[in-house]
């Protein structure tokens, strides 16, 4: 097939690829908000593939391509029969835990090229980046993106510092705010505990008994993955803290049904913290990772440092603090898949 000639006519808009699949709702929302700004901008599901560890589709992703991720020759057919390839969102390039996901968003982005795939990317957070490998690969897989768009000033660097063009948005499932207005008048304490080393989780529990003890209120685990279930179980079975309950959450409903009951929320993962400051519930941000601590930052989230500020909970964010996030993150959007698909 011609190579991003716009010559052929494609199948596809839009190949979308994440960790997608793999049971971690932060994820799973971004690919949903993805799906959704594509679609408010005329691109229909059925022109839309996602490379998935699930191919399984939920409900909400019905007339969606699933693509097996783990099958070169299928990813490749994906990418030959579409005009673009989505680096879609969260932190795909990063050697924290290990080098594996840069070695395979890399990879995915050197086969779009070879199909002739336009290649962008959106709702980044790049690093962090120890090994010269990784550097590499994240550096090169980046390159050769038409349009790169990151979440937090930390990203931007990393860009700056390669030489590459590029500009801050926020993340894609700020678009799901208007789902979770109304909220920050019940009486539960949300806590998500996610595993890392340092014995952050220990630390992070402890926190959260601090502020149950000033606060006064039912303390919920939140789990938005099964390692977070497990580690939050363990803490539990301990006696570190002690949640009346670990709710695992599988979807935005449910996301929005237990946010609706909450006063306060201390949290490691950044879409917990995202989904508490939509919600206008005060959150404790823990920062295990640069990209929590930038959206905190960014957002006037009180940090965790090793005490609990005398100011907590407070208040929640302003409302047209997040709508007008929004509203950029939709013009962002909107500009950057126009200039992508003009002319073909």
């Amino acid at each position: 097939m011609a190579g991003g000639s716009g010559r052929v006519r494609r199948l596809l808009d839009v190949t979308l690829c994440g960790f997608y699949g793999f049971g971690n709702l932060g994820d799973e929302l971004m690919a949903e908000s993805l799906l959704d700004l594509l679609e408010k901008n005329g691109v229909s599901r059925d022109r839309v593939a996602v490379l998935s560890a699930d191919r399984r589709a939920p409900g909400s992703r019905e007339g969606v391509s699933m693509v097996e991720r783990w099958s070169p020759f299928k990813v490749l057919q994906a990418l030959r029969s579409s005009r673009t390839l989505l680096l879609g969102g969260g932190g795909l390039f990063q050697d924290s835990t290990s080098i594996r996901s840069c070695i395979y968003y890399w990879g995915v982005a050197r086969m779009a090229r070879l199909a002739g795939c336009k290649i962008w990317a959106f709702g980044q957070s790049i690093g962090p980046l120890r090994s010269g490998l990784a550097i590499s690969l994240a550096r090169d897989a980046l390159s050769i993106c038409k349009a790169r768009v990151v979440r937090d000033r930390g990203s931007m660097e990393y860009l700056e510092k390669w030489g590459l063009k590029g500009e801050i948005a926020p993340d894609p499932v700020l678009a799901m705010a208007p789902g979770f207005q109304g909220m920050g008048d019940g009486d539960l304490l949300l806590v998500n505990i996610r595993p890392w080393h340092g014995g952050l989780p220990d630390t992070t529990a402890l926190a959260a008994v601090s502020v149950q003890e000033r606060c006064g209120l039912e303390m919920i685990a939140v789990a938005l993955s099964d390692e977070d279930e497990s580690i939050m179980s363990d803490l539990r079975s301990r006696g570190v803290f002690s949640p009346s309950s670990i709710v695992r959450i599988g979807g935005i409903e449910e996301a929005r049904s237990l946010w609706s009951r909450a006063k306060a929320a201390v949290g490691m993962r950044f879409h917990f913290c995202l989904i508490s400051a939509l919600a206008g519930i005060p959150c404790l941000a823990v920062p295990y990772d640069p990209k929590v601590r930038f959206f905190a930052e960014d957002w006037g989230l009180p940090v965790w440092e090793g005490k609990l500020p005398s100011s907590f909970p407070g208040i929640g964010l302003n409302r047209s603090r997040i709508e007008e996030a929004s509203e950029r993150l939709q013009e962002v959007f909107s500009r950057v898949l126009e200039s992508l698909l003009a002319g073909e």
